[in-house]
């Protein structure tokens, strides 16, 4: 039990990342971003290209990797985010002058998903890449096992969340981000260069998704798919914490998280005590919708979200 809580939070970590840039191009960009999944892998294997590109650093602490890890994922944020930026101006911000709807704006970027899945197979194959050797678990008791690098997972999850929120919080930038999410044409009244903002947007943004795929491919195997299976629990994630609510991003993504990990191991347990085979990590997706339907028959505009949102 308590294993699967620590995995859960593990998992958890890494939503949050993904949803927190979900919730905010929702909230500013007013559309959902079906291409962030694609966003998550494609900052992975950004992380994989430096890493290869890199000299060898050796390891630090009791990690599977050195400082040089470090530095291909500040790189991978980096292209991660150019590479969005030129889509945006490129695709969507063409769109935006044409006043296209929040529908129109939603399926294009359902369609920018195979496009990027293409060029990443296209680029680096569709067989399965890993960052470094597969790390064993340090066992814990109570019958918790934990990896080092899950610990530099939930560390750098928190840092880069608590970062984000300064930033939102405290800066010029910042505030006139916050300020265009509450009322664009008072914004751009008062003097806020929203096409800046929308770019700082997307900025940070694909920074989080680069970097929650990077720490995604630390725990797992890289490949072409890797986003996509993370597109539901992250939009699970903000609805059920309420869409444009940066709190309720990080909640929603540790809820979906930990519950997923909690209620499959029990349901395994109890299919196997039934001498019942039944593999129940390929029902989360379907564990993370009964969740969003048990919070939103609750509190129906989510966790934090606001009434008419």
């Amino acid at each position: 039990m308590l294993g699967s809580l620590v995995n859960g939070i593990i998992l958890g970590s890494i939503i949050t990342l993904g949803a927190i840039g979900v919730t905010l191009v929702a909230d500013i960009l007013n559309f959902f971003n079906f291409a962030h999944g694609a966003i998550f892998t494609l900052g992975a294997y950004f992380t994989y290209l430096y890493l290869n590109l890199l000299p060898e650093t050796g390891t630090m602490f009791s990690l599977s990797f050195g400082p040089g890890m470090i530095l291909a994922i500040g790189l991978s944020m980096i292209s991660t985010s150019v590479v969005v930026v030129v889509f945006d101006k490129i695709i969507f911000r063409t769109l935006r002058r044409r006043n296209a709807s929040s529908l129109f704006l939603g399926l294009t970027s359902l369609g920018l998903v195979f496009v990027m899945k293409a060029g990443i197979s296209m680029i680096w194959g569709p067989q399965v890449h890993y960052y470094g050797p597969i790390q064993s678990a340090i066992n814990f008791p109570l019958g918790i096992k934990v990896k080092p690098d899950e610990f530099f997972i939930v560390a750098a999850s928190l840092i880069l969340v608590l970062v984000s929120y300064l930033f939102l919080k405290y800066t010029r930038l910042g505030k006139a981000m916050r300020a265009t999410s509450d009322n664009v044409t008072l914004a751009r009244a008062s003097g806020v260069e929203t096409e800046k903002i929308v770019t700082w947007t997307w900025v940070m943004s694909a920074s989080l998704a680069a970097m929650g795929g990077s720490l995604y491919g630390i725990e797992v195997q890289l490949r072409p798919t890797m986003g996509w299976s993370f597109l539901i629990p992250m939009f699970v994630a903000v609805i059920v914490g309420g869409v444009g609510s940066f709190g309720g991003a990080l909640l929603g993504g540790m809820i979906i998280g930990i519950s997923e990990e909690l209620v499959t191991s029990l349901l395994q347990d109890m299919f196997l005590s039934l001498n019942m085979n039944v593999i129940m990590s390929a029902y989360k997706p379907a564990i993370a919708f009964v969740m969003v339907i048990i919070i939103l028959l609750v509190r129906p505009h989510g966790i934090f979200g606001k009434k008419g949102a």
